[in-house]
């Protein structure tokens, strides 16, 4: 098969499944925060970002490790079979230490929310099993993406069945813990065809450690400066706090989907193309994928800033309505997070300069540290000179470290990497889509009063208004973006309206 032929049905996959796994949470989340109401999800998040974390060491940089291995070897049965026992073997042993940590955890330090601990076990057993890293590397994409959907459309039905109140709080963790090993209970019956399990000897197994332990931290780290902010809410301000700044985030997280999406198809893809010495063919491909993932990543986020004062209160419930201003706020981490991922999976991993990671994001973790500990309790206690509840204003402290940390990866990458990747160029591509962002932005917020002035009857719902701004902001964006390729980058423009035919 042709290689761009099978990049693109892979990310066809991704993007369906990145889609349905989207799409599935936006429709359950309306009726699981009114069931369950702020401290509910303020408390699921809360353990479920611990036991998170438990998971990354369990995981301890394999998947990353093990998609970059299996695509060098995936030309030979034999060898690849090798690296994949060995690297299995050491992900076994890991998972069953960190388990054993984690309970430990539960029965000293977790009691006011030990049920859900406990629940949160079947993840990390999960956590052991997680072979998603094969079929990445051997770029089939096709198991991982259906098993996902399947899985997440029976948990969404078992949602609506099962979880009546917030007294079924459990019931809910219980219910995305089973879809979670679910999906790789099935990926292990596909694993013939592709491996066998062989027997290694030890130095074979522990020849993966230390690599896998450099990509733990690049691996953790994000996750901690993204999380670290609810565990900080919660000691400070109560689940109710992490409730609010939950809401907001789920929205970019979501989004994010379809940007990280485009990175696990690429990674293995230019893993393959510099095994095989095709350095300009991989260059390449960085180029395009940082236009298409800021293109996607700016419409996300300024049409999420456009409509988040309709879209929240309604999405969410009243309840939520203080959630708004927060998802105005945090938007710009999408397109930042855009960049970030096409450097850090085509070019940082695949070449193995994963200490240049490392050091962004411990960077970033240490300026979102302190901004927590400074920025939370501080607005917690101005809640009334901002006229907020002390949960909401809590919540919007930490917002500035979220965005000053995801600004310092980028930076230091730059550092890192001026002089081999060609920033300028990427900057000069990419403009157009903020700047079309911004205009989209101003042109739905200033056409709302004219609306309301026009069509009284229908802006009166916010369903109508919301539906009517989500065309506007679309119809400006593409129109922007479209006369600006049409005058500037016809040529462009031509060969991607080939491509789609």
């Amino acid at each position: 098969m042709n290689p761009t032929t099978n990049t693109k049905k892979n990310y066809l996959y991704n993007v369906v499944c990145e889609l349905i796994t989207t799409l599935i949470p936006l429709i359950t989340t309306p009726y699981v925060t009114r069931m369950l109401g702020k401290n509910g999800m303020g408390a699921y998040q809360y353990v479920l970002t611990i036991a998170t974390y438990f998971g990354l060491f369990a995981n301890c940089g394999i998947k990353a490790y093990g998609n970059r291995c299996i695509a060098q070897a995936k030309d030979d049965f034999d060898k690849r079979s090798r690296v994949f026992s060995g690297i299995l073997f050491q992900q076994m042993l890991l998972s069953f230490a960190v388990l054993a940590v984690y309970v430990l955890y539960m029965i000293l330090l977790g009691a006011e929310y030990r049920a859900l601990f406990a629940v949160f076990i079947i993840n990390l057993i999960s956590a052991m099993l997680d072979i998603t890293w094969l079929f990445w590397g051997m770029e089939q994409f096709r198991s991982v993406a259906l098993s996902t959907i399947a899985s997440r459309v029976a948990v969404a039905i078992g949602i609506f069945s099962l979880v009546r109140g917030e007294e079924d709080l459990q019931t809910y963790a219980i219910l995305f813990s089973l879809g979670v090993i679910a999906v790789q209970a099935y990926l292990w019956t596909r694993v013939h065809p592709l491996v066998r399990i062989v027997r290694v000897p030890a130095k074979e197994i522990r020849c993966h450690l230390l690599p896998c332990l450099t990509l733990l931290i690049p691996t953790l780290a994000p996750t901690l400066f993204r999380t670290m902010d609810k565990l900080m809410l919660e000691s400070v301000s109560g689940a109710d706090a992490v409730g609010l700044y939950g809401a907001a985030e789920q929205l970019q997280t979501c989004m994010l989907g379809f940007i990280t999406g485009l990175g696990v198809v690429m990674l293995p893809r230019i893993s393959h193309l510099l095994s095989q010495g095709k350095e300009d063919d991989a260059n390449d491909y960085i180029a395009k994928s940082m236009q298409f993932s800021v293109f996607i990543g700016c419409a996300f986020a300024f049409g999420i800033a456009a409509v988040a004062d309709v879209f929240v209160p309604l999405y969410y419930g009243s309840a939520f309505a203080e959630a708004a201003s927060l998802t105005v706020v945090l938007s710009p981490t999408i397109i930042m997070l855009s960049w970030a991922e096409v450097i850090r999976t085509q070019y940082i991993i695949p070449r193995k300069r994963d200490r240049i990671f490392v050091i962004s994001i411990l960077c970033g973790t240490l300026i979102n540290l302190i901004c927590n500990a400074v920025c939370i309790p501080l607005l917690a206690r101005m809640h009334t000179s901002l006229s907020m509840t002390s949960e909401a204003s809590a919540a919007l402290g930490a917002l500035p470290g979220t965005l000053l940390a995801e600004f310092s990866v980028i930076l230091v990458q730059y550092l890192y990497l001026r002089r081999e990747l060609p920033f300028a160029a990427y900057l000069r591509q990419i403009l157009i889509f903020p700047a079309a962002g911004i205009l989209m932005l101003l042109g739905v917020k200033s056409s709302v009063p004219v609306m309301t002035l026009a069509f009284p009857s229908l802006t009166a719902s916010p369903l109508p208004l919301l539906a009517i701004q989500v065309i506007l902001g679309a119809a400006i964006y593409l129109l922007i973006i479209g006369i600006f390729y049409a005058c500037f980058r016809r040529e462009m423009l031509r060969a991607l309206l080939r491509r789609s035919r």
